[in-house]
């Protein structure tokens, strides 16, 4: 009987083996294969036209940002890259038809805050951040805290003095919920203990006129948008929100230089590509995006918007990830909901 078993077992183990064997073999192959062509795409990639949303309007300081990258990319590629606008709900529906999209390198995302922000407040949200792939960066528009021209006040600190004595007397524009603007005038009024009246409007342009003419007492604003009111003296500058002084702004002191550091909300944009993009078309994004933006004609379309490029865009994947962490514990359920007089 224990030599009956011994055979029984070796004979099981053998077959087992054989099985195994084939199994694996043919269980691999597969993927060996879609390996291989996978590789075999990314060579090749792009073979046809490239789409990317812009979950903006056409014009917005991203949208200029991301076409100035994707401009150049076509010319690199020989392909057009097929920049589509569709802003709504905060980003989100961009953001949905890309998650819905084939995960092959030709429909793109131009990813921002939105991407890790919306998940956490907006019920709405069909998507996680996980679900897209962050490539590469386009880098960041700073935004500058700006006072009518008129106001009272030459610096932030004399701002947060009077509205320490007033509380809840002076407005401040708020152009999205859960925007970089909206995250940062949440966190300045808690750094600073300050209660400020929030105003709601769809985006920054329509509350220029309003913040000129004194309506608006107070608001972060696009340095790309703020710059021609600072210089035709309709605005003042009082802080710039960003880790360095912007050049064309040398005089304005950041608000960590201040003592505000915690205020500081860098707005970061971004390609990101749908979950499940193979890696090595991810990889040959990423260097094609860093070689055009090391392109003399990209740094000046960069420096005519006061955007600041990225020192290593493929370092895009580690932003994400900071954002997703502090934004997750700063902000628990929700963003605080904004509002109005």
């Amino acid at each position: 009987m224990p030599t009956s078993t011994a055979v029984s077992r070796r004979s099981w183990l053998h077959s087992a083996l054989a099985a195994s064997t084939a199994f694996t073999t043919a269980g691999l192959g597969l993927p060996l294969a879609a390996h291989a062509a996978q590789a075999k795409a990314a060579a090749a990639y792009p073979v046809r036209p490239v789409k990317v949303v812009v979950p903006y309007p056409a014009g917005g300081v991203i949208d200029v940002t991301a076409r100035a990258v994707t401009d150049a990319l076509a010319q690199r590629w020989g392909q057009p890259v097929i920049v589509e606008n569709r802003p709504g709900a905060n980003g989100n529906l961009g953001a949905q038809a890309v998650h819905q999209a084939a995960a092959d390198g030709y429909t793109l995302l131009i990813g921002s805050t939105f991407t890790v922000i919306n998940p956490l407040t907006d019920k709405t949200t069909r998507y996680r951040t996980s679900d897209f792939v962050p490539v590469a960066s386009i880098g960041s528009t700073p935004n500058v805290w700006v006072v009518p021209a008129s106001a009272p006040w030459r610096t932030l600190q004399d701002f947060i003095t009077q509205a320490r004595q007033q509380p809840g007397a002076f407005n401040v524009a708020n152009p999205g919920q859960g925007s970089s603007n909206h995250l940062g005038l949440e966190r300045l009024a808690a750094s600073a203990g300050i209660q400020i009246t929030q105003v709601n409007y769809q985006g920054q342009p329509p509350f220029i006129t309003d913040l000129a003419n004194g309506q608006i007492h107070i608001a972060p604003l696009t340095a790309t948008l703020a710059l021609p009111h600072i210089q035709s003296g309709k605005l003042r500058a009082l802080a710039v929100s960003a880790p360095t002084r912007l050049p064309a702004l040398a005089q304005v002191p950041t608000l960590a230089e201040l003592g505000l550091g915690d205020a500081t909300v860098v707005p970061w944009s971004g390609f990101m590509a749908p979950a499940g993009t193979p890696a090595a078309l991810v990889a040959q994004l990423q260097a094609a995006i860093a070689e055009v933006q090391a392109q003399p004609a990209v740094l000046q379309r960069y420096a005519t918007l006061q955007a600041q490029a990225p020192e290593r865009p493929q370092d895009f994947a580690q932003l994400v990830q900071r954002e997703q962490q502090r934004w997750s514990a700063l902000l628990g359920a929700a963003v605080k909901t904004a509002s109005a007089p």
